[in-house]
């Protein structure tokens, strides 16, 4: 059973705009500098200075003590639900909510991974959480409703007044409204009580509020309402035409012959794609062959792009790319959501260049209650939830 409940939000007391940063983990070291420049951006919580593992956490938790006293941050006046309108550049407007989930482990299928995690950002972000003792920024979620039963609720939050609106680090423009009545949060919580909830971006933040619970459990008993059973998160209809899904492309140590090698041996068709080298171009060819296919581009250092293509079966294409083609690449594969990107780092001559397409919500949500793990970075959710527009302290 899926259980979300409202809560009472600290948010900044000035315009969010300049105060707001994109989640944690898609900021470079480069980009970092320049939301830190803000002397009251959410990035110095977020990614306080240091390394992963590193980070000087007490310095956050001072400084999140220091926002709340000073009134940098304040808390709204009770428990709402919180419902944003998100207009992209590209025009689609989507509607979420943010809440407090209940922590359920993934055997409750509840909450539901589609990805495998990594060690190192887990316990980054679990040092952070026990000493900041907060949710810093929301895990974003998916659910299903195929008839919009929902859309009700979120559209009419837009009838009172937006607490704020503002433009997001990605430029799209946001309306936050706060909903208070019992009504509408009863409407919710009935609607996705018995609906699970899947991870679109937060797996390495849940699994960390995972062991961040049992800790807490362990020294202060398990009791249903306490904070630490409870996760901030956004929660998204996977089917709302607002909700990008985008692939993540891959560069792998491999060379072209090996690679060519491979997926001859598999029964990939290999055709070389003479007329395209531009990502736009190589793209619409995978496009083009998506429905009936496993179609993925190569691209290497010199050479034209190769087009490998075989008849679709019931894996997904980045599982049939990890099983049967990249398993001699190890670790030496590198992630990058930008096609044009990831073709500049091959025609370096820095690896073999991957694109694939995107994978459809609805497969998506087959294969996760199916029970089944995505490679890791298989999915690139857009627009990214920003930081900094509300936050939960464990009070």
């Amino acid at each position: 059973m899926t259980d979300i409940c409202p809560f009472t939000a600290l948010r900044f007391a000035r315009d969010p705009e300049v105060r707001m940063a994109p989640p944690y983990d898609v900021i470079s070291e480069v980009e970092r500098p320049r939301y830190a420049k803000e002397p009251e951006n959410i990035v110095h919580l977020t990614l306080p200075p240091g390394s992963e593992g590193a980070r000087d956490y007490a310095a956050a938790a001072s400084l999140f003590r220091q926002w709340i006293e000073t009134g940098v941050l304040v808390r709204d006046p009770g428990a709402r639900l919180y419902v944003l309108h998100e207009r992209t550049p590209e025009g689609p407007i989507r509607r979420g909510i943010f809440a407090l989930i209940r922590l359920a482990d993934y055997e409750e299928r509840a909450v539901l991974p589609h990805e495998r995690t990594m060690p190192g950002p887990k316990e980054d972000r679990l040092r952070l959480t026990r000493s900041v003792r907060a949710n810093l920024e929301p895990l974003f979620f998916l659910y299903e409703d195929r008839e919009g039963k929902l859309a009700p609720v979120l559209d009419a939050a837009a009838f009172s007044p937006a607490l704020t609106r503002s433009r997001s680090p990605q430029g799209s423009e946001l309306a936050l409204f706060a909903v208070a009545e019992s009504e509408p949060i009863r409407s919710v919580q009935g609607f996705l009580s018995d609906r699970p909830l899947v991870i679109a971006d937060g797996h390495h933040r849940y699994e960390t509020m995972l062991r961040y619970r049992d800790e807490c459990r362990e020294t202060a008993g398990r009791s249903g309402d306490a904070p630490h059973e409870f996760v901030l998160g956004y929660l998204v209809n996977a089917l709302d035409p607002g909700t990008q899904v985008h692939a993540i492309h891959r560069v792998a140590r491999v060379s072209i012959d090996e690679l060519r090698k491979r997926a001859t041996a598999a029964g990939f068709a290999v055709e070389p794609l003479e007329s395209e080298a531009q990502a736009p171009g190589l793209l619409e060819a995978l496009q083009r062959r998506q429905e009936a296919e496993h179609v993925f581009v190569a691209v290497g250092e010199t050479g034209p792009p190769l087009l490998l293509s075989r008849e679709r079966e019931l894996q997904l294409d980045v599982e049939v790319l990890h099983s049967e083609l990249l398993d001699a690449a190890g670790d030496g594969i590198r992630f990058d959501a930008q096609a044009d990107r990831v073709i500049a780092t091959a025609r370096a001559g820095e690896g073999i260049g991957l694109l694939l397409n995107p994978l459809p919500p609805e497969d998506l949500f087959r294969v996760v209650q199916e029970g089944r793990l995505l490679p890791q970075k298989s999915t690139y959710f857009s627009p990214k939830v920003p930081s900094g527009l509300v936050l939960r302290e464990f009070e």
